[in-house]
C-alpha cells in the first residue's frame, strides 16, 4: 500500500488496486434509471438491427447499481477526468502548432 499525506504528520494508506478481470467492454450508449436511493446504469456498445424483422434494439452488456452518494462521487470523478483530459489536449495542441 502507498501512503498519501493528509495533514502535517498525518498519512492515510491508499489501497493497492487488484484487477480481477482485465477485459474491457466499450460503451457508447447508456440507459439510466434512478430513485432517491440508487442509480442503475445500463451500458451498451450501440444499437443493432434484428435481421429477421429490421427492428432496432439496444443490447445491454453491463449493469451497475450505485448508491446516490456513490453516483455523485462518480459524476465528480468523471468531471475531473474530463477536465484533466481537456487541459492535456489543449496543451498538446499548443505544442504541435
Amino acid at each position: 500500500m502507498s501512503t498519501t499525506k493528509l495533514f502535517e504528520n498525518q498519512f492515510i494508506q491508499q489501497p493497492q488496486l487488484r484487477y480481477e478481470q482485465t477485459s474491457a467492454l466499450y460503451a457508447s450508449q447508456f440507459v439510466i434509471s434512478a430513485t432517491g436511493e440508487e442509480v442503475i446504469i445500463n451500458f451498451s456498445s450501440g444499437t443493432l438491427t434484428e435481421p429477421n424483422n429490421g427492428e432496432t434494439y439496444l443490447p445491454i452488456h453491463t449493469r451497475i447499481a450505485l448508491s446516490a452518494s456513490g453516483a455523485r462521487k462518480l459524476v465528480n470523478l468523471l468531471s475531473q477526468a474530463l477536465s484533466a483530459t481537456q487541459i492535456t489536449s489543449v496543451t498538446t495542441s499548443k505544442l504541435h502548432n
